[in-house]
């Protein structure tokens, strides 16, 4: 896995620069047929009107690269009152879908889309399982889905990212996703950090270029 540090310094959320203590991992999907980490922490590192006030800590694609666009320690806005103790990660997804209202879509690939939610999610599952190592979380109580969130009265009304998986057929669960993270994180036991994640800047992307 690399994470490419991408910080969106222009984003009111990074530079209100509120403390974060993390005791919990969000899991999301972006919502939109966007596959790329990068051109979404771009969206999120620019000036609009009134500014950008919303963000999560990170993008993740489907080839093991993830976009960390906020220190994990920096409070965000990005689900609701689990805000003030969560780090969130929003999954990229597949450009051969079209949503058609709400959390429902259509899909004109459907290959492209399954590889697409399935690198996305093992990338997920490989980051989920170093940050509850860094924070010392469990990974049976300590991560929950935005659709979750939204059920337990947490967080906004969404239903990601269950909606991408269920509608793709993918069989993938929040409890399945939690059981894979507490796998990989055995699996690294005898690892150590730099056998699991290489970390570069944005200067080590070709052809990066920030929003203006």
């Amino acid at each position: 896995m690399e994470i490419v540090e991408a910080f969106t310094t222009k984003n009111k959320c990074y530079q209100a620069g509120a403390p974060l203590h993390p005791r919990g991992l969000m899991l999301h999907s972006i919502g939109t047929p966007q596959p790329s980490a990068a051109a979404m922490a771009r969206y999120f590192d620019q000036y609009q009107p009134g500014g950008q006030s919303v963000c999560v800590h990170a993008f993740v694609q489907a080839d093991g690269t993830v976009y960390q666009v906020a220190p994990w320690d920096c409070r965000l806005m990005h689900v609701g009152a689990a805000n003030a103790y969560s780090i969130g990660v929003e999954m990229t997804e597949p450009d051969c879908i079209r949503y058609t209202g709400g959390a429902t879509f259509v899909c004109s690939d459907w290959e492209r889309a399954i590889a697409q939610v399935t690198g996305t999610y093992n990338t997920a599952v490989e980051l989920f399982a170093w940050l509850c190592t860094q924070f010392g979380l469990d990974p049976r109580s300590d991560i929950i889905s935005h659709a979750e969130a939204s059920a337990m009265g947490i967080g906004t009304d969404h239903a990601d990212p269950e909606h991408l998986w269920r509608q793709l057929g993918r069989g993938y669960t929040m409890d399945g996703f939690r059981r894979d993270v507490a796998e990989a994180m055995n699996e690294n036991d005898d690892k150590e950090d730099d056998d699991m994640i290489r970390y570069t800047t944005i200067d080590d992307v070709p052809g990066w270029a920030r929003s203006t």
